[in-house]
């Protein structure tokens, strides 16, 4: 073998290596269960986290969490904490998971998990049947039969706008939006209100970090976040 040769394929190896250790300290938390346990191997302490007598029904993993759920109760593992958090009295019907939170919900009920205040916090209003969960890298939300439901992650609460009877919804970080075959209505975290745009039968929605685009027949509406203002553009 020349030495160019055997040069590249040293080259290789440790980039292989390197790629392979990588994987293992920053890959998606890895879940083991069974019947009656569940374990969470935690990279960081190098060993495992055990959840004795739970008969796990459902169970997600993502780069920061680990949560499963049965029809009594759900658990959160987050490995940047080392802890299983409870949801008692809870049965969830399956659940999402983000970089900073874990969403369940119940057919009338949902609960989030927020990483920065190490909590779940459960709607604690009626509601219609949930009909689609959405989960974003800064905000949780659902739609309901009637109703749009938004966790406002710097105020820590559940927010609902009710009567909207959602044919779609769209979720960022920081906005979120819902419409049907009429009206759009908006929730801005940077102002913790609600925004209407009535009578514009909406076709389509892009969600950015501070920006919204809807589409009509014949316009472009944008809602800019950060000025707070409405733009308009024939299509």
């Amino acid at each position: 073998m020349s030495a160019r040769k055997r040069w590249s394929s040293i080259f290789l190896g440790a980039l292989l290596c390197s790629l392979l250790l990588g994987s293992l300290a920053w890959g998606e938390v890895q879940l083991f269960v069974d019947k009656q346990t569940v374990r969470v191997h935690d990279p960081e302490l190098g060993k495992q986290s055990i959840l004795n007598s739970f008969q796990p029904k459902g169970w997600r993993t993502h780069n920061y969490f680990a949560l499963v759920w049965n029809d009594q109760e759900g658990w959160v593992y987050d490995i940047r904490t080392h802890q299983w958090i409870p949801l008692k009295n809870f049965a969830p019907l399956s659940g999402f998971l983000s970089d900073n939170f874990a969403l369940v919900w119940e057919p009338n009920r949902v609960a989030i998990f927020d990483a920065a205040g190490r909590n779940w916090m459960v709607s604690d209003f009626s509601m219609d049947t949930i009909t689609n969960p959405l989960l974003s890298r800064g905000m949780g939300a659902v739609t309901t039969r009637k109703e749009f439901v938004v966790y406002d992650p710097v105020l820590h609460t559940w927010e609902i706008y009710d009567d909207v009877y959602p044919k779609q919804a769209a979720l960022g970080d920081n906005l979120a939006i819902c419409w049907n075959e009429t009206d759009a209505f908006i929730y801005d975290t940077t102002t913790h209100q609600w925004i209407e745009k009535r009578g514009i039968s909406p076709q389509a929605c892009i969600v950015e970090d501070y920006k919204i685009t809807i589409f009509t027949e014949d316009s472009i509406l944008t809602y800019d976040a950060m000025s707070h203002r409405w733009k308009s553009e024939e299509r």
